[in-house]
């Protein structure tokens, strides 16, 4: 099984990886498969932030419970909306149209670099003795 520093830098990776892929769907108007790489590479940035900090990141619920704390700790509500815009545009694949998805695109690409830079600085104490 790979380290931690490992799987972070997997997800981080991955993150990138999936928001270029979504910018390729996205110039190939295909909105469903846009969506999913938007919600992935998201969901990959959280899991990147909860690795660092040691929290757990298996489930949907992890995922937002972390979400929820980065939000108090930074105090920056754009990281609960990206999450919830990435989150609804997977739940919602074939309603939405090219103008919503459009609008998600920096969004969510905002929400993963904000994660993407959070997962990059050390564990903070309070994490620590957990």
């Amino acid at each position: 099984m790979p380290d931690t520093e490992t799987l972070i830098q997997d997800h981080a990776a991955a993150a990138l990886r999936l928001l270029e892929e979504a910018d390729h769907e996205f110039a190939r108007c295909n909105i469903g498969l846009t969506s999913e790489k938007l919600w992935a590479a998201a969901a990959s940035a959280v899991k990147a932030v909860c690795l660092r900090r040691g929290w757990q990141c298996q489930q949907y619920e992890h995922l937002r419970d972390a979400i929820a704390l980065l939000k108090k700790e930074t105090g920056d509500d754009s990281i609960y909306t990206g999450f919830r815009i990435a989150y609804d545009g997977q739940l919602f694949i074939g309603s939405m149209d090219e103008d919503e998805v459009e609008g998600d695109l920096p969004v969510v690409q905002r929400l993963v670099n904000k994660l993407l830079s959070i997962a990059r600085q050390p564990r903070p104490l309070a994490n620590r003795e957990r």
